[in-house]
Order: C-alpha cells, then structure tokens, then sequence
C-alpha cells in the first residue's frame, strides 16, 4: 500500500512514494513538468519517468499505489487543457485513483499538513492557496509571468537585471548589488550581461528565476535596493493571503494558519519579516512550513484516499514519521 506525491513546479518536479505509516520509501527528482513551458508530450515522459523511477526505488510496480496527488503548475486555469492533463495522468496509472490539483494545492498541503489555512508559494512563480474549515478552497495571485507573479523567483530575476542596467549606467547610484551581478557572470563589459540573458538565461522564465538568490547575496551587503525588494516581495505575498481570506470563512475565534514554500522563502527574514508586518492587522498565524510540498502531496492523496473509504488513521504519528523520514530530502532540496 503506497501513497505517491508529485509536486510540479517552473524548475523540477519532485516523486515521492510514503507506506501507510509515513515512512518514505523511494523520492526522485526530474526536470520542470509545467506542460505550457515543455510542452504535453514532455510532460508525459516526464511524469512517466517519475514514477517509473519512484516505483523502482521502492521496488514496487505502479498498481501498488493506492492513491496519488500530483500537484502540477497551470492545472485549473486552462479547461480544456485540465481535461488533457488529467487524460494523461490517467493512461499512465493505467487507474483513476488520483487527483490532479494546481502545485499550490501541494505547497499548502506540505506547509500546513493537509489542514485549514492559507500557503504561499514564491517558487519560479507566485501563488497563493486556502481552504477553510468547511472545505471550501480559493487561491490568489499565480496569473503567470506576464500577467502577474508578482513576489516570485522570475520576477525578482528581473528586477534584479533592472537594477545592474540602472547602476551600470548610472541612472542609479553604485550598491553591492552591481558587483554581485559583475562577479556573478564574469562580466568584463556592463554591456555583456545582454548576452548573458540571451544566450546564458536564453530569456527563459526558470532560467532568469534561478538568479534571484544574487539579492540574497546583495542583501547580506546591506544592499538597499535588495533589502527593497524583499520588502515588496512581502507586501506582494500580504495582498494575496488578504484575498483568499476574503474569499473563504475562517472561524473568526480561531487565528487563520498562513505558511509558505518555495526557494524565495529561503532569504528568510529578509521576506519573512515585512511580510508578518504586513499581515498584523489580519487574524493570523504565520508558522514555518511543517512538510516539504512533496511529501504534503503524499500525505493529501492518503488522506483523500482514506476519505473515499471513510478510514480513519492516526495522522499525527504519520505526521512524526514523515517529518522525520524527509530530514535528508531537505537537504537534497
């Protein structure tokens, strides 16, 4: 009996197969799934793949799996394409016991282990997901790297870019931030960073979010620009938890569980502080993520799994068990 997880996101997408008992048997990595970015034939080898490889690791074949949750980037925004999407999944399975979700649905479930509350995510793109005490789920923000994403990995990646061009100029003065970018890609021209964003970064969305950490970087100089940045960053992820409370009935009595995924989170309280600042005025709670998405998945296909056939477990203990059981997937991600 196995439970699969999958959680999709703009640079990887993460297998993980957990027992009945929350003991991680086999977790694997493969390259982004996000099927506008790849392509739908892409995206079924590399879900194919995945699991393939997951069931392998645990020495288990594909109809061992009891229930999955696959957590995927652009599910829900697109009818058609969700109906596509869910097709694939289930020639793969070869079985209709799973569920197809947005990758938010994955993040919320990892950071608040399956129960009511809100989850951010500031990945390559930014989303945000709820669900209250009755069930009912809303989401925010996420409208794609045109349109919006405001507070994501990519999106910093260019404001990151914005400030270089602004400095080397001089429309800006010089911060820690221009050395960073200058050190960072061996620039001997300021002019030579052109040809890094379009041969080196090619102009694409994951490849330009994978330079966000350099503000990090710049920020631990006391960059003030960076420090900027990360504030609005804060804002940005405040105005999305603020909608999906307004969006969803939270007991008022209670204080609303907020949390957060994905490797923006990973400047720590250079994000995290203006964005609980942000937040004073709501009734909530802000805590550290409890699961990886990942592993968030597997415990939501379980659970959804066990809902189906009105059982009942122990979740508290699975919770432990898997905690401790994803300790080096931590380290991995």
């Amino acid at each position: 009996m196995y439970y699969l997880g999958v959680d999709g996101g703009g640079t990887k997408t993460a297998f993980v197969l957990i027992d009945k008992d929350g003991k991680i048997c086999s977790y694997t990595k493969m390259k982004s799934c996000h099927y506008l970015q790849v392509g739908l034939k892409t995206f079924e080898e590399i879900i194919k793949k995945g699991i393939k490889k997951a069931c392998n690791l645990s020495k288990c074949n594909i109809d061992d799996i009891s229930y999955s949750f696959f957590g995927l980037p652009g599910f829900g925004e697109n009818k058609e394409d969700e109906i596509k999407l869910i097709k694939i999944v289930e020639k793969i399975l070869d079985s209709k016991k799973f569920q197809c979700g947005n990758d938010v649905e994955a993040g919320w479930a990892g950071s608040l282990a399956c129960e009511p509350g809100i989850n951010i995510v500031g990945g390559t793109g930014a989303i945000g997901f709820g669900k209250d005490h009755s069930g009912n789920s809303a989401r925010a923000s996420g409208w794609g790297y045109y349109c919006g994403d405001e507070g994501s990995a990519y999106w910093l990646g260019k404001k990151l870019i914005s400030y270089f061009t602004k400095e080397a100029d001089g429309r800006l003065t010089k911060t820690p931030l221009y050395k960073v970018v200058k050190d960072e890609f061996d620039l001997k021209r300021d002019f030579d960073l052109i040809t890094v964003v379009y041969e080196e970064l090619e102009m694409k969305r994951d490849k330009v979010a994978s330079i966000a950490p350099l503000l990090y970087k710049a920020a631990l100089q006391d960059d003030k620009h960076a420090i900027n940045l990360y504030k609005k960053t804060g804002y940005e992820h405040s105005l999305t938890v603020k909608a999906i409370i307004n969006k969803l009935n939270f007991n008022e009595r209670n204080k609303i569980l907020v949390s957060y995924s994905g490797g923006v989170f990973k400047a720590g309280e250079y994000v995290l502080k203006p964005f609980k600042e942000y937040l004073n005025e709501e009734n909530v709670n802000l805590i550290k993520p409890i699961l990886l998405p990942v592993t968030g998945a597997a415990l939501y296909a379980m659970k959804i799994d066990d809902e189906k056939n009105i059982k009942v477990r122990d979740y508290d203990k699975i919770i432990d068990k898997i905690q401790n059981e994803e300790r080096k997937i931590r380290r991995e991600s």
